[in-house]
């Protein structure tokens, strides 16, 4: 009969700092034994959304023996919360036998330089009490233009965005100063992103429903939502980032949140525009280049579903040739962030202030400094939005949407001229448009 290896019951385990602790770490062995080992352990004090690299050791013979994991199953990387590794110990160790191994986990947070995802499973259906999510170095497994795969479908990816330490113009490109829109900005806390638009199947999957116009049932799958007012798809008319208690319970968004214990939200006006950017790189006048991708500038029509490569006269039962198009179908920019312009334009948190008053506006006054936001030396920082109490007065409270849409952006040179600020349009909370859609969120505080 084939020894097995047995493992202790009792385990060692490092804090990362001492505000981060690693607690309730147990392993078990595979039965029948097939070489792998199942390590489980608590991460507590780090903040949601968080990433670290785990490493896993061990020792035997009283210490006498030393092992170190590298081959593992499922990647080594975790969160705050409960934690799953597994580690193919016969591999690393084919003949090791002992009786009193000894495992110790080391998390290590994840540099800046090195890509991380946040991988959502919604496999489960809106029946599931909760969705899985894991942490991942690796991007998804993405053809381009491919439809109906899982990470278009069943699973929700999220990329990690974190930004630079400069201010920037956001909403115009050069004429920050005299738009009454524009304003500089600087974002200091990292955020996850969508990799892609938000599609039918994965709403489906959240809500049980297919609300989008163009619900085609051969193509609906992998195409982007739209149709659904913002304020059913969060519950509320408010700005759901600068006042995230307002999103109820019942709405998409909420199940979301409730079901991953994660503070989901849609992205500011500041992170979907650093976002959108695709880089780092400057321009000559010290400002971004718009939708960088592949070392320059990208021409619309390689990047974007718009008026200019759509089929005309789109009806409900239309095909992926007119309107909407799979999302991913076209390059991503340099951040692998696809549909970032066109597609379906995308509802942001913010919402359009009264009276033409901007956000720029709102900021000043609340810090009494008239001159806040009008250059990079005196940014706003990390601009989260306004209360409800300075919506608009009318019944319908317009929200803002950033990006265009497969029936806008007409003009070619939009994204290489002084016209950024034409990303920005305006949506009533509570109309259906078949051309706007969402992107999710999540702040790392």
């Amino acid at each position: 009969m084939k020894k097995l290896m047995m493992l202790a019951t009792t385990f060692a385990s490092f804090a990362v700092s001492a505000a981060v602790t690693i607690t309730d770490v147990s392993a078990r062995q595979r039965w029948p034994w097939n070489g792998l080992v199942d390590i489980d352990f608590t991460i507590s004090g780090a903040a949601a959304g968080e990433a670290f690299a785990i490493d896993i050791d061990a020792t035997a013979a009283s210490g006498a023996t030393s092992l170190s994991a590298k081959t593992y199953v499922t990647e080594p990387i975790a969160s705050a919360g409960d934690n799953r590794i597994v580690w193919d110990l016969a591999a690393d160790y084919p003949e090791f036998r002992a009786s009193d191994l000894r495992i110790s986990v080391t998390a290590t947070p994840i540099s800046s330089d090195k890509a991380i995802y946040m991988v959502i499973d919604l496999s489960g259906g809106s029946a599931a009490t909760k969705y899985p999510v894991r942490y991942t170095t690796q991007a998804p497994a993405h053809v381009q233009g491919a439809a109906d795969e899982p990470c278009q479908t069943t699973e929700l990816w999220m990329k990690r965005i974190d930004p630079v330490s400069i201010a920037f113009r956001v909403n115009t490109y050069l004429t920050a100063a005299a738009n009454n829109v524009g304003y500089f900005g600087k974002i200091t806390k990292p955020y996850y992103i969508g990799v892609f638009e938000l599609t039918q199947k994965q709403y489906n999957l959240v809500t049980g429903e297919w609300p989008a116009f163009f619900s085609n049932a051969t193509y609906r799958a992998s195409r982007p939502l739209e149709y659904v007012p913002y304020n059913k798809f969060t519950g509320t008319a408010a700005d759901c980032d600068a006042s995230p208690s307002s999103i109820t319970a019942a709405s998409p968004l909420g199940k979301l949140r409730a079901k991953t214990g994660l503070p989901l939200s849609l992205p500011t006006d500041i992170q979907w525009e650093y976002a959108c950017r695709g880089g780092t790189k400057l321009d000559s006048a010290g400002e971004f280049y718009r939708y960088y991708v592949n070392g320059s500038q990208a021409a619309i029509g390689s990047i974007a579903r718009y008026s200019g490569n759509v089929a005309s006269g789109p009806t409900g039962d239309s095909d992926t040739t007119y309107a909407t198009t799979t999302v991913g179908s076209y390059i991503p920019n340099g951040y692998g962030l696809y549909d970032m312009i066109g597609n379906v334009r995308e509802c942001i948190s913010a919402y359009a202030l009264d009276s033409g008053r901007s956000y720029r506006a709102y900021y000043q006054e609340q810090s009494g400094d008239d001159t806040l936001g009008m250059t990079a030396g005196n940014p706003i920082v990390d601009p989260k939005g306004t209360p409800l109490s300075l919506a608009p007065s009318s019944n319908s409270i317009y929200r803002r949407t950033r990006g265009g849409s497969y029936a806008t952006l007409g003009n070619p040179d939009i994204w290489t001229t002084e016209n950024w600020e034409s990303s920005v349009g305006y949506a009533s909370a509570q109309s259906q448009s078949r051309r706007t859609g969402y992107r999710l969120s999540m702040t790392v505080e």
